[in-house]
């Protein structure tokens, strides 16, 4: 039985072998502009979804594409929202489940906002890769699905059964999201042991880092009573 170090060897030599194909991936990708706050965009960010399904089927997971209903705009137009993605790859009763979440949709970007480059052509310059959703977040994304690839083609066993929670609405709000997962609590994401959100940074490009918890948001509404008539701020500004 081949050591731990040598079981990473063979998978990090198929990497780095075929580390300009999975370049030419994010390519591909960065190529879509999956800009989920534009009504413009709303076809190429529903293509975004089938491109990444199509990728996940081609690893032999199952997929469904998920649709979570209409978007209602400022203007009382409808439009689909990008459906979202719940994918499964292995179903070892001996094994954890593991969810990964990511999402496929990007910020607005235009040259003309401070870009150095093309924001949705990648460009690779001082030996760092440019190019909207690079990572934030279909990089990381597709980062999942090239290491599984590297374990299926090295003969490695994935040590985990993985499921996939992909959606297109993240950069704004993940409108949509929340009433599939209250849906599919009880079926699909019943056996998840734990939870990746594939959504984060690194603290520079030789520090990779975990985040194990988040601010959160609270609203209030709070109503005050106060003087029973109107006052000077700058006379009583302090006392009240």
């Amino acid at each position: 039985m081949a050591s731990s170090a040598e079981y990473l060897a063979e998978i990090s030599e198929y990497v780095e072998s075929n580390k300009n194909k999975f370049i030419e991936n994010l390519k591909e990708a960065v190529a879509i502009e999956s800009v989920s706050s534009s009504v413009q965009h709303r076809p190429q960010t529903i293509n975004m979804i089938h491109y990444f399904a199509d990728k996940l089927k081609q690893l032999g997971a199952t997929v469904e594409i998920c649709d979570i209903g209409n978007q209602t705009l400022p203007n009382g137009e409808s439009i689909k929202y990008p459906p979202v993605i719940l994918g499964n790859l292995g179903n070892d009763k001996a094994k954890h489940t593991v969810l990964v979440y990511g999402h496929l949709d990007v910020q607005p970007a235009e040259k003309e906002d401070g870009w150095n480059t093309e924001p949705f052509v990648l460009t690779l310059k001082d030996e760092k890769l440019y190019g909207r959703g690079a990572s934030d977040d279909k990089g990381p994304v597709l980062g999942w699905l090239h290491a599984i690839e590297a374990f299926q083609q090295t003969k490695k066993n994935v040590p985990v059964n993985i499921k996939f929670c992909f959606e297109g609405m993240e950069e704004s709000g993940s409108q949509g999201l929340e009433p599939l997962l209250r849906e599919r609590q009880a079926s699909f994401f019943s056996d998840v042991d734990f939870v990746c959100i594939s959504d984060n940074y690194w603290l520079s490009t030789t520090k990779p880092c975990l985040t194990y918890g988040l601010r959160g948001l609270c609203y209030f509404c709070i109503e005050i009573e106060c003087a029973s008539k109107d006052l000077h701020s700058g006379l009583f500004g302090g006392s009240v």
